[in-house]
């Protein structure tokens, strides 16, 4: 926990932020702070920057943010936006840490033909179970901007309605881009460094069908390669965004 996140729920009467949980539980065990330490924080979807402990005891530490900075997140480029065939619940716990913890803005959550109906009843669906992962992810990377998610049931609508009503109202053009084993291309390839946004879609752990393939194509999506290994969909994530941030850094 790298980052004490702190949200609207904690905020009290006089503006200060009590907590209550495992973050409590952190700031005495682990970061063993005392009364008028100062402690660093993030406030969330807004600013970070430092707070002062004002009350600490076995239940409940209370925070009174002082110097926040608000990170303009609008500036942050490329923006990423990840769509991800419906994981397992124990794999989708893993793309949320990891959407938190590396900036994603957007996690669109869609239907593929090796998606298993079963997943979409998961409670994982539910904002508040998920938001409490990105939280945690956002604490590990340093940040406060919380990603949105989308839950969409069906392919095909996806691709042909729905992207492309999304697409009418972002300010700049995107790179579509998803891995696949066969393709020998980095993402170098196609990313210079410059581009503004990037949609990222990763498959379900069976991996695509050609169908699913041919419909991305046709909408501008271009095949790129991870490497030579096949990878689990969490590691997938990982490997494309650090390999996305690595382009970006050595062409600043």
């Amino acid at each position: 926990m790298n980052l004490i996140i702190l949200t609207d729920k904690d905020r009290t009467d006089g503006g200060s932020y009590l907590l209550e949980d495992h973050r409590a539980e952190h700031i005495r065990s682990i970061l063993q702070l005392s009364e008028g330490d100062s402690i660093e924080i993030g406030i969330l979807n807004a600013g970070q920057g430092r707070g002062r402990i004002t009350t600490i005891d076995s239940k409940q530490v209370c925070i009174r943010a002082e110097k926040l900075e608000k990170r303009d997140y609008s500036a942050l480029s490329p923006h990423i936006d990840l769509i991800c065939a419906l994981p397992r619940p124990q794999t989708l716990k893993k793309i949320l840490l990891i959407c938190g913890m590396m900036a994603v803005r957007k996690l669109y959550l869609i239907r593929a033909s090796r998606v298993e109906k079963s997943y979409y009843h998961s409670p994982l669906l539910n904002p508040d179970n998920y938001n409490s992962f990105l939280i945690e992810g956002l604490s590990q990377g340093k940040h406060t901007r919380l990603p949105s998610v989308e839950i969409h049931e069906r392919f095909k609508p996806f691709f042909e309605e729905i992207l492309p009503s999304i697409e009418k109202d972002e300010e700049h053009t995107v790179l579509r881009i998803f891995p696949d084993p066969e393709s020998n291309r980095t993402i170098k390839a196609f990313y210079d460094g410059n581009a503004r946004r990037i949609l990222l879609a990763i498959g379900p752990e069976g991996g695509w069908v050609p169908f699913e393939i041919e419909m991305m194509q046709e909408h501008g999506f271009e095949k790129c390669t991870l490497g030579r290994w096949i990878l689990r969909v969490e590691h997938a994530v990982t490997a494309a965004l650090s390999q996305i941030e690595m382009i970006r850094l050595e062409k600043k």
